[in-house]
């Protein structure tokens, strides 16, 4: 294997893993990320509780999707898609000067520092798009 390859599937592996985990630790605890989601104050209930039960299981199929290979460019674009959502909501919270608890890996209990927020959140959209990138050039060279 070319070590473009091996990169391509150690950062689909680690961009694909993020969202799994992320996914999967929401999906234990629903209640908590209901909490969580409330603090952003958008969305009244029902549909805070409906994003609670659907967004982690689009976060691990979506993962999964770019973890295996199997619809890998829809995994890619949901993801993505949903880390730019993820950038406009921080950035609309803080330009409303709310304290949020993100929830994205699991309950911190306390306000999430919007400065560690966007690192994290823009380091995965970085990768997500190398992977989009590295995704087109192996389909482009096998056309």
């Amino acid at each position: 294997m070319t070590k473009r390859l091996w990169l391509n599937r150690l950062l689909s592996l680690l961009f694909g893993s993020a969202f799994v985990y992320a996914g999967v630790v929401k999906a234990m605890h629903p209640m908590t990320f209901l909490d969580d989601i409330r603090t952003f104050q958008l969305l009244p209930d029902p549909y805070a509780a409906w994003l609670a039960m659907f967004l982690p299981w689009l976060e691990i199929f979506a993962g999964l999707a770019v973890i295996t290979g199997l619809l890998r460019a829809g995994g890619l674009l949901v993801l993505n898609g949903l880390l730019l959502v993820f950038l406009g909501v921080i950035t609309l919270s803080w330009y409303r000067g709310l304290d949020i608890r993100c929830g994205c890996f699991g309950d911190s209990g306390d306000t999430s520092p919007y400065l560690e927020l966007y690192l994290r959140d823009g380091l995965l959209l970085v990768l997500g798009a190398v992977l989009i990138f590295l995704f087109n050039q192996r389909s482009r060279s096998h056309a």
